[in-house]
């Protein structure tokens, strides 16, 4: 039984002790109070245990899941999921970190709008680096807003973006009910239960920056992302379960809007050669993969000011239309 009003902030790690402190920090300064924050251990070798056995010691809302052998993300937050006991929960990166009214925030849009399934914000990345952070808007409105599936959906068709999981509080009961992180997944985990959430119940926007995506190189999902041949199995298991009755009332949406894991010609190809793939296959979808094919030769080029300001258009053009 979940406790109204009360965060469960799970933090799957492996091996990012030196990182640990300033998520643990920044999540033990939010202006929201009522958390409980489960670091999830997953057989690391480094230090990370004692740094979270640290916080535990200094404050009850700290709480170390450990476990004996390494299975990966998606084990790890849907092992904290079984003892979690907050009305939202957020998946945090050991590597990343929340400003202080993140979770206040967030839980004033989901109580405002008691449908919404999750919230979610503007994305900005943290590049290691340099030490620099680069926000990246939006635009989809002036004020926070929450758009309805129905709503959702044609928005996602007509100026499409992407919904950054690391920005995302999400009502438990809903994410529970979307599967949490499948395991078959592997790094679209975050990517499927997210949209699944979203097409199911809505999700409120708030057009601010509250959270930094740590930018490195050697990250899990940079790795694989690089990795084409692994791409298409996932997106195999993707479509498989659209086609199962599991989702069927999500599939729909999925499918009109375009959504698929990359905005690829490789995906069209593997789309093109799938039954279930070939119900994609739509002009704005087709569009979109070309319009990004050939950015892709041009973004490097582009400052990032200059990127939000063609963002901006793109977005005002959407809303006109």
């Amino acid at each position: 039984m979940s406790e109204a009003g009360l965060v469960t902030i799970i933090i799957p790690n492996r091996n990012h002790a030196h990182y640990l402190p300033r998520a643990l920090d920044a999540m033990l300064a939010q202006t929201w109070k009522k958390l409980e924050i489960i670091v999830v251990d997953d057989a690391s070798s480094d230090s990370s245990r004692s740094v979270v056995v640290h916080y535990e010691r200094r404050d009850p809302r700290v709480r170390l899941l450990a476990l004996n052998e390494h299975h990966g993300i998606n084990r790890a937050v849907n092992t904290a999921l079984a003892s979690t006991r907050g009305e939202f929960v957020h998946i945090a990166g050991a590597d990343d970190f929340v400003e202080p009214i993140f979770v206040e925030r967030c839980v004033a849009e989901m109580n405002r709008n008691p449908d919404a399934g999750l919230s979610f914000s503007d994305p900005t990345e943290f590049h290691e680096h340099s030490q620099r952070s680069i926000r990246f808007p939006l635009y989809l409105n002036d004020c926070s807003i929450y758009y309805d599936r129905a709503t959702l959906i044609d928005l996602l068709k007509r100026n499409y973006f992407h919904i950054s999981a690391n920005t995302g509080l999400y009502r438990t009961s809903a994410f529970l009910e979307a599967g949490g992180y499948r395991p078959e997944l592997l790094w679209l985990c975050d990517w499927f239960a997210t949209l699944v959430i979203a097409l199911r119940h809505g999700a409120c926007f708030l057009p601010e920056q509250l959270t930094y995506l740590t930018i490195r190189s050697d990250s899990y999902s940079s790795r694989n992302l690089r990795d084409a041949k692994a791409q298409w199995p996932l997106l195999e298991q993707v479509l498989r379960l659209l086609a199962s009755p599991e989702y069927s009332d999500v599939a729909p949406g999925m499918r009109s809007a375009g959504l698929i894991p990359e905005d690829q010609l490789r995906t069209l190809y593997w789309l093109l050669g799938s039954s279930e793939g070939r119900k994609f296959i739509r002009p704005h979808l087709i569009g979109r993969v070309f319009g990004r094919y050939i950015w892709s030769f041009f973004r490097p080029l582009v400052p990032p000011h200059w990127r939000r300001r063609l963002r901006q258009m793109q977005s005002e053009r959407a809303h006109v239309a």
